[in-house]
């Protein structure tokens, strides 16, 4: 039977790579704001060419492009449960436009563990934890819960 090998990791580099993510994701909540305005700019510069691609594919081959026999380059009319009119647009008549990616939230909270928090919060109590340590190696096990952070 083989024996566990017991991995010691310099408490150092740890605390490096901790400091790294941590400036990391405060990097991306400062820039988060604006990554946010300037996807509702892009947002609404989209849905404005979405308009104007289907109205004028409609002035020009409305008959056509109201037939329901090719589903991937027509326009079909639909009624919803609330009777409001649905329009669904085939992909085709889309094709050059790029949608906007929204951007995410750097800083979601969540759970670790049982503390409901956000990943920077947990980063920094690690870290405060790791430099009051005068080990200068941690185990792989706890090595592990930080990857895990990381």
């Amino acid at each position: 039977m083989a024996r566990a090998i017991s991995v010691k990791i310099p408490t150092a580099k740890v605390i490096e790579m901790i400091e790294a993510k941590i400036a990391e994701i405060t990097d991306e909540i400062a820039s988060y704001p604006a990554r946010k305005a300037q996807y509702l700019v892009e947002r609404e510069a989209y849905a404005k060419a979405v308009v104007e691609r289907v109205g004028s594919a409609l002035t020009t081959r409305g008959a056509e492009l109201l037939s329901n026999e090719d589903y991937d380059n027509a326009v079909r009319v639909n009624h919803n449960y609330q009777n409001r009119v649905e329009l669904t647009i085939g992909k085709e008549l889309l094709d050059g436009l790029v949608k906007p990616v929204e951007p995410t939230d750097p800083e979601p909270k969540n759970y670790y563990g049982r503390s409901y928090s956000t990943k920077r919060e947990e980063l920094e109590k690690t870290l405060r934890l790791l430099k009051m340590t005068e080990q200068e190696t941690i185990t792989s096990s706890a090595y592990n819960s930080v990857l895990e952070l990381l």
